[in-house]
């Protein structure tokens, strides 16, 4: 193992190589079933996982103890997290321009249409409810990826 995949391993990196995704959840039990839904999934991602808003700035912005993270190609962002809600976080990455077109997928346990347009407003790329079945959570994620990420254009990317 390279010295960057400790350091990130440490800090909440799961599987091998792959395209990396950045999962932000305060429930360890929903990062596991990311952990698993995507272990063996085509094209092969490799999960990295914080638990707080902070956390994924800190990653995102390659910020100790993150700074051998790699760039994720994108980011599940939980709608309510213990200490930035996930309008918050993507108010701080379109800030950066660095930031600013990373595709983020939020998902939530409720649906409410001012949940919906706070994010929309923030520049989610997409907002769903999270999925109560591993074989669904795991399609919304290739599907957003596929959608968003993979051979995805300018036009698709989000906005600040």
């Amino acid at each position: 193992m390279t010295e960057q995949h400790d350091e990130v391993g440490a800090s909440g990196r799961s599987g091998g190589d792959g395209v990396p995704v950045l999962v932000v959840d305060d429930n360890p039990q929903f990062l596991d079933v990311v952990r698993a839904a995507l272990a063996r999934t085509p094209p092969g991602f490799a999960v990295f996982a914080v638990e707080s808003g902070t956390k994924a700035l800190a990653f995102l912005r390659r910020e100790p103890p993150f700074a051998s993270a790699p760039r994720p190609a994108f980011v599940v962002l939980d709608l309510r997290l213990p200490d930035l809600e996930a309008p918050d976080v993507l108010r701080r990455l379109a800030a950066r321009g660095d930031l600013d077109a990373l595709p983020v997928l939020v998902v939530s346990q409720a649906q409410w249409e001012e949940d919906a347009a706070a994010i929309q407003r923030a520049g989610a790329t997409a907002f769903h409810l999270k999925p109560s079945r591993v074989q669904a959570l795991r399609n919304l994620i290739v599907d957003f990826w596929k959608e968003h990420v993979d051979g995805a254009t300018a036009a698709h990317r989000r906005r600040p």
